[in-house]
């Protein structure tokens, strides 16, 4: 990757209505970026988000799919689809996503209702160049009909029988093009937001999950490509026991059928490839451990301890994937890493990652910045971590001696900005918050934590003139 430094914050903790998106304030953090000397803008994934998985990007109703609650609402007051007054939401200190999702749902029904004809031929255009998007829009449109997941729906639409889903689907074109509706215009403005990112020599930085949730389109659609038999999954993903939960970490998403995926010549995972690439330049791929070997936990089980490790898509998808994309990726190589993995992931050439956080356990620690490659990307900690400052906090003595002596921290966070950025790693990351000097409330996500997560919400104007010109010149000083 071109040398270069970039700010983590994900598109929902921009300001908006209730949530940030695609809007003038993912535009002006883009100016904001650049004024202060960086080159890369990374968020979590796009996909859209539910409730019963704790609105968690990670966790998705479809891997194709782009979440609604980021369109920008004022394009369609500007365009009269929607007046000033439907935008009236409160915004609180932290996103509430029951509120936001009342509210989008709400209003972009209205904004549907006066589409005009000429649009509404663009998204009929628009579904038939993308039939996983379709799929999405049919599921979404049976989930509001049935009000179930869709394993409870009738029996011969469960099972995704051609004829039951063209007969549902002239009994409920409308709902259908509705979700269409909301993809048609999610896929137009993040091409838009890409574009002017790129305008200013910010490339964004997306994230590819593993996995999708079981009560999903992709599953739904797509069943043998996944380790279900009939309605209820084989094995669920999760990983083993590691530094982030002494329980291991169960995931509950079914895990893939990999020898199905073989035997269609990876397609699937190609177009994955490319429904994100079109949103992001450069892709982090979540969980890269589980490429080459996966946990899979029997379904049933209550913790991950009694899973057991299976043969991922290993190289060769990979190869087919940069074979038919321009994907640059990264590797998301944390955690409890084998020799096996290492070799992929050199073999590939893809970055891997470091943390700091993890790195004063000992002195000689492999995340320590003196140890870092050229070919990775480095943090401080990610949306997975502790804020800096809450970090800092919670050090144990051993920690706060290794820090003291190796850092030189004598009580002001900031001294780490220097630290991550005189790393060798082609590429640092820092989390908005930790920019910010925020505190634990502020962290992004608890792993093993299913719920109270992902609601960080920048304030209006808070990355400042003032922390603007001091990562400038720290971006000057450093060379990124």
């Amino acid at each position: 990757m071109k040398k270069g430094s970039g700010v983590l914050l994900h598109l929902s903790s921009l300001p908006g209505y209730g949530i940030g998106g695609f809007g003038k304030h993912a535009f002006k953090f883009c100016d904001l970026l650049k004024r202060a000397g960086f080159t890369y803008w990374q968020i979590l994934p796009l996909n859209p988000t539910s409730p019963g998985c704790g609105n968690s990007p990670y966790s998705s109703i479809s891997l194709f799919a782009g979440n609604p609650y980021f369109l920008d609402l004022d394009f369609f007051v500007q365009n009269g689809m929607l007046d000033q007054s439907d935008l009236n939401i409160q915004n609180g200190e932290f996103v509430n996503y029951d509120e936001v999702d009342s509210h989008r749902k709400s209003v972009l029904k209205k904004a549907f209702s006066r589409c005009d004809e000429k649009t509404l031929k663009k998204i009929r255009q628009f579904a038939k160049n993308n039939p996983y998007i379709k799929k999405y829009a049919l599921f979404q449109a049976a989930k509001d009909k049935f009000n179930s997941p869709w394993y409870e729906w009738p029996e011969k639409l469960a099972n995704f029988d051609e004829n039951e889903v063209k007969n549902f689907e002239k009994e409920n074109s409308a709902q259908i093009t509705l979700y269409l509706f909301e993809q048609y215009f999610f896929f137009k403005q993040a091409a838009e937001l890409k574009k002017y990112a790129k305008s200013k020599g910010i490339r964004i930085i997306g994230d590819f999950p593993v996995y999708a949730s079981f009560d999903s389109a992709d599953v739904w659609a797509d069943r043998n490509l996944f380790d279900v038999k009939g309605f209820k999954p084989k094995n669920v993903a999760g990983v083993p026991p590691d530094y982030f939960s002494q329980e291991g970490q169960l995931w509950g998403n079914p895990v893939f059928d990999i020898a199905e995926h073989k035997k269609n010549g990876y397609d699937w995972m190609k177009e994955r490839f490319r429904y994100a690439l079109k949103t992001c330049d450069v892709l982090r791929v979540d969980h890269f451990r589980g490429y080459h070997e996966f946990w899979a936990v029997p379904y049933g089980e209550k913790t991950a301890k009694n899973g057991k490790w299976k043969r991922g898509f290993g190289k060769k998808m990979f190869d087919a994937v940069l074979e038919s994309t321009d994907a640059q990726i990264i590797a998301e190589d944390l955690g409890i890493i084998t020799n096996e993995v290492t070799s992929l992931k050199d073999k590939l050439g893809f970055p891997g990652m470091n943390i700091l956080q993890f790195a004063f356990d000992s002195f000689d620690c492999k995340y320590l910045t003196k140890n870092h490659a050229k070919n990775s990307v480095s943090y401080i900690g990610t949306h997975d971590n502790d804020t800096l400052v809450g970090w800092l906090e919670k050090l144990t003595p051993c920690q706060k001696h290794n820090v003291e002596e190796i850092v030189g921290y004598d009580g002001d966070y900031k001294i780490f900005f220097d630290e991550l950025f005189k790393s060798k790693s082609d590429v640092v990351i820092l989390c908005m918050q930790d920019i910010l000097g925020l505190n634990s409330l502020y962290r992004m996500n608890t792993p093993s934590v299913p719920f109270g997560n992902w609601a960080y919400e920048m304030k209006e104007n808070e990355f400042d003139d003032e922390k603007i010109n001091f990562f400038a010149q720290l971006n000057k000083k450093y060379g990124r």
